[in-house]
């Protein structure tokens, strides 16, 4: 398989070292707006060095593109590549915003390409056990918070650049409660700006409650003054009570009286990798747990939460004033 990229970021590298990991995938061309990145990641591996994607494209007879870049950066990068027939992974966000990543979307369908996306806490070792221990037990409550330090990109401060906090790192809580707990009918939240946090104009905290489509009840909340990385989702249920610890790659709890402690280390980025070009190779969507259609309804929910937590008013999720 042929292998490109759009984007030579951090994230960006560290799919790069996953796909160099599976035997029968090369990359073949970088594309960076940033070229002398770009030939930094090309140029170990003998790829094509480019600053435009609509070149790297017509130029390279790709199977696959991974498309790793900020999330104001989004443009055409996927629908072009669909109109081409190359199969996409985007990396978490999928777009800046729901509206575009509906544009993206049908592209996509309009060319029945394969897609993945970056939701890693899916590919969790604790997330597989956890999904087996609830398979013969009723969840009634998922209770999930992300909690961590400020963004390292500038971009990242900047709700019109990036999403904030819950676009860019909590959506992997949100996007979890999902896939354990099914999609999301409302949201009520509040967020603050208590502790004045410079250099962002989002607010440091928020807290949400989110009612599920099912009648499962979830609260998330999130925070951008945590010394500390906090990755964790409680799950109750019908005799089962369950932590996981996305941080620490742990899973503890109970169910129906046994005691539950499982430890892991799970090379997500590299499953989830594996998964998304095992598609390709197979043709078959079903290898992949996040495919783009499914990515862009965490994104909306996200959004949802921000929207309820600045008017202060029950938001329907995709029914938002930032579309």
């Amino acid at each position: 398989m042929e292998i490109g990229f759009v984007g030579a970021g951090k994230m960006a590298g560290m799919l790069i070292e996953k796909v160099d990991a599976v035997d029968d995938a090369t990359i073949t061309g970088i594309c960076d707006v940033n070229e002398a990145a770009a030939l930094e990641v090309a140029e170990p591996r003998g790829a094509s060095v480019y600053t435009d994607h609509k070149t790297l494209y017509a130029e390279e007879a790709l199977d696959a593109v991974f498309i790793a870049i900020p999330p104001f950066a989004y443009d055409d990068q996927a629908s072009l590549a669909a109109e081409r027939g190359i199969d996409v992974f985007v990396e978490k966000p999928v777009a800046l915003r729901p509206d575009q990543g509906r544009e993206t979307l049908a592209a996509i369908e309009e060319a029945d390409i394969l897609t993945g996306t970056g939701y890693v806490f899916r590919y969790d070792e604790i997330t597989d056990v956890a999904l087996e221990l609830l398979e013969s037990h009723e969840i009634s409550l998922l209770n999930g918070r992300y909690w961590s330090g400020l963004l390292a990109s500038s971009w990242g401060n900047e709700l019109d650049l990036s999403g904030g906090e819950i676009v860019t790192r909590t959506t992997h809580i949100y996007d979890t409660i999902r896939y354990l707990g099914g999609d999301v009918e409302r949201v009520s939240a509040s967020g603050t700006d208590r502790l004045r946090t410079d250099g962002i104009d989002y607010p440091d905290a928020t807290a949400a409650r989110l009612d599920h489509e099912n009648g499962i009840v979830s609260t998330v909340s999130s925070g951008v003054t945590s010394p500390e990385w906090v990755a964790e989702l409680d799950v109750l249920g019908d005799d089962v009570s369950l932590r996981l610890d996305y941080a620490a790659q742990k899973l503890t709890g109970s169910v129906a009286g046994d005691e539950i402690h499982y430890d892991f280390t799970t090379d997500r980025y590299g499953r989830e990798v594996e998964a998304f070009l095992e598609a390709v190779r197979s043709g078959d969507q079903s290898h992949v747990r996040s495919e783009f259609a499914d990515a862009l309804r965490t994104l909306s929910l996200n959004w949802t939460v921000i929207d309820a937590a600045e008017t202060g008013e029950i938001a329907t999720v995709g029914e938002t004033r930032r579309s």
